[in-house]
């Protein structure tokens, strides 16, 4: 009957593949996480949920076009201060609509770009170790076929 045995060195390679995939993921998540802030700070929304949903742009409901933010400080409904956050606020829902309902700008391009080459340098190292993997994952499936052909043959065979 053939063994499965796993070697030091394979367990060593399996903690280091697994340490590199979370780094990347850790990696990812700060970079995502800086994406939203940005967003957040670009979109002037109160809240990193209001960034994904969009709801921040619900101020502007009562507003036609910019130049009803405008009639409306011009006759004193609203200050100088709330003015140029709705024109700021409506500038930012027309980039949003221009962009499918996304916020994207050059940051945000350079920022994803980041997260999506995050892992690159290990790109090499982590396919090489899942080639191996599934070379593994077959030769174990292998083995334990012909373990059962052999234990069926046995007990069939009165050998038990």
């Amino acid at each position: 009957m053939a063994e499965i045995k796993v070697s030091q060195e394979w367990l060593s390679q399996e903690r280091k593949i697994k340490s590199i995939r979370t780094d990347i993921a850790t990696a990812r998540g700060i970079i995502s996480d800086g994406l939203v802030r940005y967003k957040k700070k670009m979109l002037h929304a109160k809240n990193k949920k209001q960034v994904e949903d969009l709801s921040m742009f619900a101020e502007l409901d009562g507003y036609e076009s910019k130049q009803q933010i405008q009639d409306a400080f011009g006759w004193d409904y609203i200050s100088d201060t709330q003015m140029a956050r709705l024109n700021d606020l409506w500038d930012a829902r027309e980039q949003v609509i221009a962009n499918r309902g996304r916020f994207t700008d050059r940051v945000t391009q350079i920022l994803e770009r980041a997260m999506d080459n995050c892992g690159d340098k290990f790109a090499d190292v982590l396919e090489e170790y899942d080639a191996l993997a599934r070379l593994d994952n077959e030769n174990r499936a292998r083995i334990e076929r012909e373990n059962s052909i052999n234990n069926y043959n046995r007990y069939h065979a009165g050998l038990k």
